[in-house]
């Protein structure tokens, strides 16, 4: 052989050493890099998220903190669909304080699409004077429960309905009302 050939020879096994070892060394070196960094920024990303959630969580637990009581108190702006009893000694405890004789009727619950709660509804006939009625009107709609009035209907009391036997401790100037409302339901 010849030295020409020698140095071919040496230099195409020499290039197929170099290649040989970019393509089974220096290759899956880089392409285990990438991968590893690849999964080091996911891993950097989730621990990211995590810890914004860890705060998020934390600042969620202090505000609970501050509303905790309010949303006691609005737990008791509803009533009981099964039972109403509390609210209708409200309303009977109003009209007594305000000499306010009632008579209340009330509905099946209902719930209204546009409504974000369920309801009952109650009807409620009165007849005395106009000044009792307005102020336990107000205190109804300053009560505890989370009501709608619906419809209000008063008249003046006609002396034809004065001169009746059931209208006899009614004077001249007391109005005969009826009141509808909405009360909101607990779900």
């Amino acid at each position: 052989m010849t030295l020409k050939n020698k140095i071919n020879l040496s230099l195409i096994i020499f290039s197929i050493l170099i290649i040989s070892f970019l393509v089974f060394i220096i290759h899956p070196l880089f392409t285990g890099i990438k991968n590893n960094s690849e999964d080091l920024i996911f891993k950097k990303q989730k621990l990211l998220s995590l810890e914004t959630k860890i705060e998020n969580l934390e600042k969620f637990q202090s505000l609970w903190q501050e509303i905790e009581p309010n949303l006691e108190k609005n737990d008791q702006l509803f009533i009981d669909p099964k039972v109403p009893v509390e609210f209708i000694s409200f309303l009977e405890t109003a009209a007594r304080d305000y000499e306010v004789p009632i008579e209340i009727s009330s509905a099946l619950p209902k719930k209204i699409e546009k409504d974000p709660w369920p309801s009952l509804f109650f009807q409620i006939s009165s007849t005395t004077s106009f000044p009792k009625f307005l102020k336990f009107l107000a205190r109804i709609e300053t009560g505890p429960y989370l009501i709608e009035i619906q419809n209000l209907n008063a008249r003046k009391l006609t002396e034809k309905e004065l001169k009746s036997k059931e209208s006899e401790r009614f004077s001249l100037g007391d109005v005969k009302t009826t009141l509808s409302i909405k009360v909101y339901t607990s779900r």
